[in-house]
């Protein structure tokens, strides 16, 4: 089959697109799928530059989520079977490849009316989302939420989940396209982190601080976010783009505040919460009150053209690479 493979962290040269990688084997309680897309997110960029914090073990073939039609099963499968449309959560690996295979928790059932297209876009993105703000945060109808990156895949899908759910929503961006896209997804405020100090800008939106933010950047956001953050507020990270954040007790302590992180892979053990997850997002996307954007697509040909779109921070909202389009 063919899959892009990297053999060492490295540069944009590393990303391989190769025509004889094996199939994987299916295991007992896996779940083997013919990929239509796969959908790119910037946890694999640092997978790709050796920068992630769990870095796992090379080579391996890069790619988190993927939609597609069900191939095989394993013995002990009971919920999917070969001809099933569904979605993919791989991990750290295993996605930019025509076949891609997984444990049966780790697949999503995807409804009939939605498309394999939309179906890459979904999984990682929204259900992270849905974890941070109703698994991490708890929030309440009313609640001001900060969501930084507000015009990337998961943030616009914080951004339109929070307003559902009745809060008010700020947002931090770098360009004034990447900000009229989050408030037409429904971010109320947008600040250009470029242009401002975020943390005294929220202060001037709202006094008293917000009660959630939602941090995928890290580092060089770690004093602007005390700056921001409630009395009795929570900081949720997800990520850490400019690198790991560190914060300082006594300042959390100052705030009577919180911080905690919030990771997909842990959600899905979870299965009534999970189950809860998927069944509300999926709803959200058909009834049109959830919006996934897909900012563009790129044939699996194109993977290092997208790698630096993303590494750039060229892209708004989703990026997709076409592996088997023609699936449905």
């Amino acid at each position: 089959m063919r899959a892009v493979v990297v053999e060492t962290p490295g540069d944009l040269d590393q990303l391989r697109l190769m025509d004889s990688v094996e199939r994987p084997s299916v295991g007992d309680n896996d779940v083997l799928v013919r990929t239509a897309y796969a959908g790119m997110n910037f946890m694999e960029v640092l997978i790709r530059r050796g920068d992630y914090l769990r870095n796992p073990k090379y080579p391996l073939i890069l790619g988190s989520e993927a939609s597609g039609i069900v191939e095989e099963v394993g013995s002990a499968v009971t919920d999917f079977k070969a001809g099933d449309r569904v979605a993919v959560l791989s991990g750290d690996r295993g996605c930019y490849a025509e076949y891609v295979c997984v444990e049966q928790t780790h697949v999503v059932p995807i409804p009939d009316a939605m498309d394999l297209r939309t179906a890459a876009a979904y999984p990682l993105q929204v259900l992270t989302g849905w974890g941070i703000l109703f698994a991490s945060a708890r929030i309440q109808e009313g609640d001001w939420v900060l969501v930084h990156a507000c015009a990337g895949g998961v943030g616009l899908a914080l951004v339109q989940m929070a307003r559902i759910a009745g809060c008010q929503v700020i947002g931090t961006t770098s360009s004034e396209d990447k900000a009229e896209l989050a408030r037409e997804m429904g971010c109320e405020h947008v600040i250009n982190y470029t242009q401002q100090d975020f943390g005294r800008e929220v202060r001037k939106i709202v006094p008293e601080g917000v009660n959630v933010i939602c941090d995928s950047v890290g580092k060089v956001n770690v004093i602007g976010n005390l700056r921001a953050i409630a009395n009795f507020g929570l900081i949720v990270v997800f990520g850490y783009a400019s690198g790991e954040p560190k914060y300082d007790d006594k300042l959390l302590w100052g705030r009577s505040c919180g911080i905690t992180m919030n990771g997909l892979y842990h959600l899905v053990p979870h299965r009534r919460e999970f189950t809860r997850a998927v069944r509300e997002t999926t709803q959200w996307i058909l009834d049109g009150r959830l919006k996934l954007h897909i900012g563009q697509e790129y044939d699996l040909s194109e993977v290092q053209e997208a790698h630096r779109a993303l590494e750039g921070r060229q892209s708004i909202g989703k990026l997709l690479l076409r592996i088997n389009s023609e699936l449905k």
